[in-house]
């Protein structure tokens, strides 16, 4: 007589990635996020526009409404991922849980950025988000569906990521061109990215979730597709309130 249940996260299995090969691969990746960083701000228009002495109001008000809406569509991706994640390897599963619990409500604190530029939330809820916006989010339901959840970690890994090298020189500079008082919740949401270390959490789930040499080709393969897809969505946003 067998068990009909086949899920494998009743087994704890040994990770792939013992501590020493974890933070050798971790290198590699970051190595690799480091030129897609260099990647990004010669190939997309206006990269740095947000650390502009002056900046257009139009285009940052707008970043504001979709980063919103990207977290707020984001949620139900991730969490649909979790669900994935929680049938192949609880300890994993337990790291993302966390991570949600901190994350999920953040799109209030750019909504509040947003309300301090005279953007009412009812025009946040009116406005639909971009293309491309949904765009991302279908194709990490579809990762997520079809391929593996990891891909889905990997989003959060280059948000993370990336927030950690690039976002505080934003906030700096928005500090000046804004002003303080009106960019307290970007500043709120930076400040627990660095101080919980969400970096090194998504990072920890990462390690867990890789089980083999052909993961870790596949998670440089997400990295790079997630980012094309949010290059569409920053030069679309050139294209219409910087270039004209």
């Amino acid at each position: 007589m067998s068990n009909r249940i086949k899920d494998t996260a009743i087994v704890r299995r040994a990770p792939f990635l013992n501590l020493e090969k974890s933070q050798q691969v971790k290198r590699e990746i970051d190595d690799f996020l480091d030129t897609k960083i260099i990647e990004w701000n010669n190939t997309v228009p206006s990269a740095k526009h947000l650390e502009n002495k002056e900046i257009n109001q139009d285009y940052y008000k707008q970043t504001l409404i979709e980063h919103s809406w990207r977290i707020r569509l984001m949620r139900t991706v991730q969490c649909n991922a979790l669900h994935k994640i929680s049938q192949t390897n609880a300890e994993a599963a337990q790291l993302y849980a966390a991570y949600q619990d901190e994350e999920m409500l953040h799109d209030t604190l750019f909504m509040q950025d947003a309300e301090s530029l005279g953007i009412a939330k009812e025009t946040i809820f009116n406005t639909e988000p971009s293309f491309y916006t949904r765009l991302l989010s279908g194709f990490l339901y579809f990762i997520a569906e079809h391929e593996k959840p990891v891909g889905v970690v990997c989003y959060s890994y280059l948000v993370e990521y990336t927030t950690q090298k690039i976002t505080p020189k934003q906030i700096k500079a928005l500090s000046e061109s804004i002003g303080k008082d009106k960019i307290s919740g970007q500043a709120a949401h930076l400040n627990t990215d660095l101080v919980e270390d969400h970096t090194q959490d998504m990072w920890d789930i990462l390690s867990k979730l890789i089980e083999s040499e052909e993961d870790i080709q596949d998670v440089k393969r997400y990295l790079a597709e997630i980012q094309e897809l949010l290059k569409m969505f920053f030069v679309d946003m050139h294209n219409k309130y910087i270039k004209e």
